[in-house]
């Protein structure tokens, strides 16, 4: 298989990593935008059932939970976090996550101590978690990375194979981690890591070819670079980052229902996203598509953050509504922090983005549950939940009143083929635990 043609240069030590914004938070307890999910996911290594940790279960009800006698991070720690994320005063983004856990409710509402909840330490290396009752996405939570050991105070334990060590305003720094024993470091092992800002997306492949960077930024690999698709140096995976319309007019959630093709638009993007009729998961309806018109004398007022392939898909909104004669008004906002804090109630759509804190279709559900209509809606998809009647859910979220899914994203990007060990999860973060350079 061909390799794209590259300048001559050293061994990726550090290995380069494209990235299209900085980090906001790294700290993994609290943060929510997904660039500094990516980054600290390098610095802190959650449970990983079968290799760090053994995880068994009765009944998706009663978790035991044994740790690697090599993993950075004790069964008190494991504790320290789920308290951590239940005290309210921490405000933490990830409460819900744990309430499942039996008594957690009342230990929220300061009627019980912490001690009376479900949650027991064995010794070191093992912790019990029992859940008021069977919950089959606990097991993913226990995974997520929001689930790392930590003190008291909520400070995350360095457990990772790479450590920070230099931060400045084109990127960051970091050297391995000499207390990661559970893959050693090697001959072969790259000992740093670079993590390179790039916000102009038109020159991410000179970039790579001229060796400045040595993995390009995943989430922005544009579609007229899929020639590159059958280099040794591609990779492609899915994400489970979901693209929605948030749309806050009836007669235009219709009018988009009725005439989006999404499938057209994802052959026109040459297939770097995967179409969606569901907000729980990568789901395809039986509808067909309407001609449609839309009766309106005002301008459909639109936002969204200036990041690939976001234009693109508000392009295909702009020319859908232009067929039917109605005018619109784009903001663009440059970045996610901004367009997160942006007041968005005078636009009539937004394009949202959603990824999951950990990786199970509740949640999404847990997400989305809350703009249905009523509650007997909401109490019939937790039911459904409980059943795991899942084909009968994804149907229910074909839409709420305000969202509307377009699409999953893809992780696509050139790697130099020397490198090994690297990987992007299917959550979206990084595998670099055993990181390696072969020539």
């Amino acid at each position: 298989m061909k390799t794209v043609n590259r300048a001559v240069s050293t061994l990726p030590d550090p290995l380069r990593i494209e990235i299209d914004s900085l980090p906001i938070d790294l700290n993994p307890l609290t943060t929510c935008d997904y660039t500094s999910k990516y980054i600290s996911s390098v610095m802190y290594e959650p449970l990983r059932n079968g290799y760090n940790s053994r995880i068994n279960h009765q009944n998706n009800q009663d978790y035991t939970i044994q740790l690697h006698p090599n993993y950075l991070g004790n069964a008190y720690q494991l504790a320290n976090t789920i308290q951590f994320h239940l005290k309210r005063e921490n405000q933490s983004p990830h409460v819900t996550s744990f309430l499942s856990v039996k008594h957690a409710i009342p230990f929220v509402k300061k009627q019980l101590s912490f001690d009376e909840i479900g949650i027991r330490v064995k010794d070191d290396r093992e912790l019990e978690v029992v859940l008021d009752e069977p919950f089959e996405g606990f097991l993913s939570i226990l995974q997520s990375s929001f689930f790392i050991p930590s003190e008291q105070n909520g400070q995350p334990v360095a457990n990772g194979p790479y450590q920070l060590t230099c931060q400045h305003e084109t990127g960051l720094h970091f050297e391995r981690n000499p207390r990661y024993q559970m893959t050693p470091a090697d001959k072969n092992t790259i000992h740093s890591i670079d993590f390179v800002l790039n916000k102009n997306l038109s020159k991410s492949i000179d970039l790579y070819k001229t060796n400045h960077i040595d993995i390009t930024c995943h989430t922005q690999f544009h579609h007229d670079n899929m020639e590159y698709q059958s280099y040794k140096d591609f990779k492609e995976s899915s994400l489970p980052m979901l693209f929605t319309l948030k749309i806050k007019d009836d007669q235009l959630l219709t009018f988009i229902k009725s005439n989006l093709n999404k499938n057209k638009m994802a052959e026109k993007l040459r297939d770097i996203i995967i179409p969606t009729d569901s907000l729980l998961g990568i789901y395809q309806a039986d509808h067909s598509y309407e001609e449609a018109k839309l009766v309106r004398e005002e301008s459909v007022r639109m936002t969204y953050a200036d990041y690939y392939p976001n234009g693109e898909i508000i392009q295909e909104m702009i020319s859908l509504l232009d067929n039917s004669g109605v005018k619109t008004d784009i903001h663009k906002v440059s970045s996610f922090y901004d367009y997160y804090h942006l007041d968005k109630s005078a636009f009539d759509i937004e394009l949202h983005l959603f990824l999951p804190t950990y990786l199970h279709y509740t949640s999404y559900a847990k997400y989305f549950i809350h703009d249905l209509p009523d509650k007997e809606s909401k109490i019939k998809v937790v039911e459904s939940i409980k059943k795991r009647k899942k084909k009968e859910l994804y149907a229910t979220f074909e839409n709420t009143k305000q969202y509307y899914p377009i699409c999953f994203g893809k992780s696509l990007f050139l790697q130099n083929p020397c490198i090994e060990g690297f990987a992007v999860n299917y959550d979206g973060l990084l595998s670099v635990h055993d990181l390696k350079c072969r020539q």
